[in-house]
């Protein structure tokens, strides 16, 4: 009996022990799946965590970027335009985002995750500008008339590609292709892609180089002195231009040439540029290698060879060879000053020679050689000085320009002269109003006629009739002025509205014509018959909208 309850005993103390062992066992492998389950998803939810943390950085980041660089440009966006293009800034890591939609990157530049983009920036920029316009020639068969313009409209493509990565620190290559755009206008050769500022060049320590088109240093130096550019009030109508023509010779964008802009130190910056005159002819009446349109003008503009623009026999009018142009610029709190200087070598004018037989009986006779081909340089300084005031701000710019034609007999020399200009510009809150003055002293002669308009004669002024006589530009005073008032609405900084009004008085021998750079066509004295009218008083309104992107 006690056997078997010790047997009973023991077994039953077996069992019990199997069964906590059992119990034990399912408990552990219950808490170690439990475990491994918590551990996964502390995992997924780690990942998630560390997606959203970095895609918020990314969005600070990029808000930071745009606060940054928003109060740098008062009046455009970071894409700078016109007088100078520079290249975006690097970015600071090469994990920042290319492309992103809200802040959430669709392009990484991290290593491997894109190998065609490969830490290149590329940018897409444009400035739209269309206006309408009302204005009155001042020549004896015209009237007022009306017009709608494009004028300075553009579009581009910037690129840059940091080389700091690679080793080069500082270093970077960049690349910028624009063109005009006919908004309004049917586009022709004019409007074609690359026909703005195009280049290829390299960004050192030591400055940047550059090769393809660009303004001249000459041009881009007074650039922002002008309130009115690209309008019928630009100023352009006399400054750098040295004869009246449809073109400023002097504010010019060069082909095929190659330049270099300094760094900024302590407020100076050199640029200087040199555009080979690449002509077959010895009188450069070719076209440049490489191109279909006679140097110093541009397409179906004047003295193109394009079919009644300029004389049958060639480049003639205008077409130079080397160019060589510079300008150094300072830029220091509200003080700006500028000194620039331009050399067009040869420029061939032998279209001016000519017996010119005259309605009243007399001649012009402009002999062989006495215009011929000839250098012809400009030079220019100027100032400007932003004064804070009560209502706001005040902005004041002045500029002297000499111009001149060498180994020109003076009674035919319409290419030498002075010039003066002086800008205003007061803001108040989100307002500009505009003044402006421009003046040509009279040059030594001309080498062409006109069609009589308002000819003074002791003191009388006589309008002429149609068929009226031509008269020798060279015996009657060629200096003008030109007024430009204007006022200007910034909705942001990269929405404006603008309202312009613009007069020219020329003298008698003057024919100088509104908007001839930037604004999509001049205002000139030329009558019915397309011929000059010199003498004649030009007024125009134009108003119109601007939006930079």
């Amino acid at each position: 009996m006690k056997k078997a309850f010790l047997l009973g005993t023991g077994f039953a103390a077996l069992c019990a022990t199997t069964i906590t062992d059992t119990l034990q066992a399912a408990t552990i492998d219950d808490v170690v799946a439990r475990l491994d389950a918590l551990e996964r998803n502390n995992a997924k939810l780690a990942k998630e965590n560390a997606q959203l943390r970095e895609r918020v950085t990314h969005m600070g980041e990029a808000k930071a970027a745009v606060a940054a660089v928003a109060p740098g440009s008062p009046k455009g966006n970071p894409v700078l335009h016109a007088a100078v293009a520079p290249s975006p800034a690097p970015a600071s890591a090469p994990e920042h985002t290319v492309v992103s939609i809200g802040g959430a990157p669709l392009y990484s530049k991290a290593p491997g995750a894109n190998p065609f983009i490969d830490n290149t920036t590329v940018t897409l920029y444009g400035h739209v500008d269309l206006s309408g316009d009302i204005f009155n020639p001042g020549v004896y068969d015209q009237g007022t008339k009306f017009g709608v313009s494009s004028n300075l409209t553009y579009f581009g493509v910037r690129a840059r590609h940091n080389l700091d990565p690679y080793g080069y620190p500082g270093w970077a290559a960049i690349a910028q292709f624009e063109s005009l755009v006919e908004v309004a206008a049917l586009p022709t050769e004019r409007a074609a892609f690359g026909t703005r500022d195009s280049f290829l060049g390299m960004e050192t320590p030591w400055g940047t180089i550059k090769a393809g088109k660009a303004d001249t240093p000459y041009k881009k130096a007074t650039a922002k002195f002008d309130p009115f550019s690209a309008t019928l009030g630009d100023y352009n109508s006399i400054m750098g231009n040295t004869g009246g023509d449809l073109r400023a010779e002097f504010d010019w964008r060069a082909s095929h040439a190659i330049w270099y802009e300094s760094p900024v130190w302590n407020g100076f910056q050199a640029t200087v540029m040199f555009s080979p005159g690449q002509n077959t002819a010895k009188d450069n009446s070719d076209y440049a290698l490489g191109d279909f349109n006679c140097p110093a003008t541009s397409a179906r503009g004047s003295g193109s060879s394009f079919p009644a623009t300029s004389a049958p026999e060639g480049c003639t009018d205008g077409s130079y060879g080397n160019l060589y142009s510079a300008s150094l610029t300072y830029n220091q709190g509200p003080f700006t000053a500028v000194a620039a200087y331009e050399f067009h070598e040869g420029t061939n004018r032998t279209s001016d020679e000519a017996v010119t037989p005259l309605s009243n009986g007399g001649v012009l006779v402009v002999p062989p050689g006495a215009v011929g081909i000839a250098n012809e340089w400009a030079a220019k300084v100027g100032a400007g000085y932003k004064f804070k005031d009560v209502i706001g701000s005040l902005q004041l710019y002045g500029i002297y320009e000499v111009m001149r034609r060498e180994n020109t007999i003076a009674a035919f020399n319409e290419r030498s002269r002075d010039g003066y200009f002086l800008s205003a510009t007061q803001t108040v809150d989100k307002w500009d109003i505009n003044a402006s003055w421009a003046h040509a002293n009279a040059s030594p002669g001309s080498p062409g006629t006109g069609v009589l308009n308002a000819y003074p004669t002791a003191g009388v002024a006589v309008s002429a009739p149609a068929g009226a006589a031509d008269f020798a530009l060279n015996s009657v005073d060629s200096s003008a002025d030109q007024y430009a008032l204007g006022v200007k609405y910034h909705f942001s900084p990269f929405v404006s509205w603008y309202m312009v009004g613009s007069y020219l008085r020329n003298g008698p021998g003057a024919h100088y014509c509104l908007g001839v750079s930037g604004h999509g066509y001049g205002v000139c004295g030329r009558d019915a018959n397309n011929n000059v009218v010199a003498g004649n008083k030009a007024e125009a309104v134009t108003t119109g909208m601007t939006f930079d992107f």
